[in-house]
């Protein structure tokens, strides 16, 4: 899921079963024989505590009025009465990611199972030796194949399962275009946005020029994250991982042509209030760049009633001969080493990231399987989505799936190389404390410091 390297909402109805736990010091909680070797998931194995830390909307819990779910956790506790299954949503994915490191660097206080963004892989892939391989309980064929090539060691260890993939469409305010004169057909939108990213922004001029009172776009961050993600090697270099951020013509261009752009965008720091206000405001916002995740945070911001938001198949092309492709985000689950029930929370792994339960969270949460036979499935396929103007969203993110041609490699410093651009990027548009040309020096230093 989802995946990204900045911040997103919490998601509500965190906890299953158990109260809301610390995010240290809550691993390897065990009720009674802690031998997890003896669960064989019937009324008679032991009793088995599983913690899970995961963040934003995973569509594991059950639905809420705010994060819909396809209570998976419910119905493997049905199905195996002496697990208990006990979740932790954190607030955003920066602050599970710091706790999780923190408890691998002491060897103490991880979850029993950690959700991991696409963007702390490569750093994970560096401490595998503090990973349970999954590649004996996860069929080798069952994710695309760079999905799990992300996850995979040089010598073939396999340390993370994966969950959703972010393939990116365009999401648009159809009422926000219809004032400024522009279609609002989602193949006439598709057709208008179709063209690199200069063209994108020259529609966002026709947009502004129109003077509805609204915003193109939402932030700087979020466009980032579709630029970058279209650079097979934007910060690392992957002959030696030596890091060639600063020095990378594709990098510099993007930032001064995304920076140039200050009039199209609102200003919003994503996953804040005002960010998920704008959702549903005349004066927010016309386009985002919509992963499939996403759309749980565009329901959130405008409400389930709401009506104006829509979905065109199509995103703009980039570089290394991206082709109007994008991934942003997606997510995997590892079991830590320090786990005191490593083999039921492999088996938990092996289910939830399964295609038939990734079928039920794409239904239920809009998060895109990332397993090959789910996104194949009629219920993948076939769904359309109330919200989005009754948009075809199976074949759509179908469609921006089969189209993401580049999959960049990211190194263990892409993580906090691109956090300290996204940081910067804020200065600019968000806090508006920074000029581009200052902003750009500082990240300079920021990654001369790495």
């Amino acid at each position: 899921m989802r995946n990204v390297g900045i911040k997103k909402t919490a998601a509500i109805g965190a906890v299953l079963v158990a109260a809301s736990m610390a995010l240290t010091g809550c691993g390897n909680n065990t009720g009674g024989d802690t031998d997890s070797s003896s669960s064989t998931g019937s009324s008679t194995g032991a009793e088995i505590v599983l913690t899970i830390n995961t963040f934003n909307n995973f569509g594991f819990e059950k639905s809420t009025d705010t994060a819909p779910g396809a209570d998976l956790y419910q119905k493997y506790m049905d199905e195996h009465p002496n697990i208990t299954i006990e979740s932790t949503v954190s607030a955003t994915s920066n602050d599970a990611r710091s706790a999780f490191n923190t408890a691998l660097g002491t060897g103490s206080g991880a979850f029993d199972i950690q959700a991991v963004e696409i963007d702390w892989m490569p750093s994970l892939l560096a401490n595998a030796d503090k990973l349970v391989d999954l590649s004996d309980t996860i069929p080798a064929d069952r994710y695309q194949a760079w999905k799990s090539a992300s996850a995979t060691t040089a010598d073939g260890k396999l340390i993370g399962a994966g969950t959703d993939i972010g393939p990116e469409g365009i999401c648009y305010r159809s009422d926000l275009f219809a004032k400024a004169g522009l279609p609002t057909d989602r193949d006439e939108v598709a057709a208008l946005l179709k063209g690199d990213w200069a063209h994108y922004f020259e529609v966002g001029k026709q947009f502004a020029d129109a003077n509805t009172g609204a915003y193109w776009f939402d932030s700087f961050a979020g466009i980032w994250q579709g630029m970058v993600n279209q650079m097979t090697e934007a910060y690392v270099s992957s002959d030696d991982e030596s890091i060639i951020a600063t020095d990378n013509a594709d990098v510099k261009a993007a930032f001064d042509l995304l920076t140039a752009q200050g009039a199209q965008s609102a200003g919003l720091g994503q996953w804040s209030d005002d960010w998920s206000a704008a959702m549903k405001s005349d004066t927010g916002f016309a386009t985002m760049l919509c992963p499939a995740w996403i759309v749980n945070n565009v329901k959130g911001g405008a409400g389930e009633d709401f009506v104006g938001w829509d979905i065109a198949d199509v995103f703009p092309s980039g570089y290394d001969d991206s082709k109007g492709g994008g991934n942003w985000g997606g997510s995997y689950l590892v079991v830590p080493e320090q786990s005191e029930n490593k083999e039921e929370a492999m088996k938990l792994v092996e289910w939830l990231t399964a295609p038939e339960q990734q079928v039920a969270t794409f239904t239920a949460a809009s998060n895109y399987p990332s397993a090959v036979d789910a996104q194949s499935d009629t219920a993948v396929t076939g769904k359309t989505d109330a919200f989005l103007n009754d948009a075809p969203v199976g074949q759509i993110f179908g469609s921006r799936a089969e189209a993401v041609t580049v999959v960049p490699y990211k190194g263990g410093a892409y993580f906090d190389i691109n956090d300290a651009l996204v940081k910067n990027l804020n200065t600019i548009d968000v806090d508006k404390t920074a000029a581009a040309a200052d902003a750009w020096t500082t990240w300079v230093s920021a990654v001369g410091a790495l």
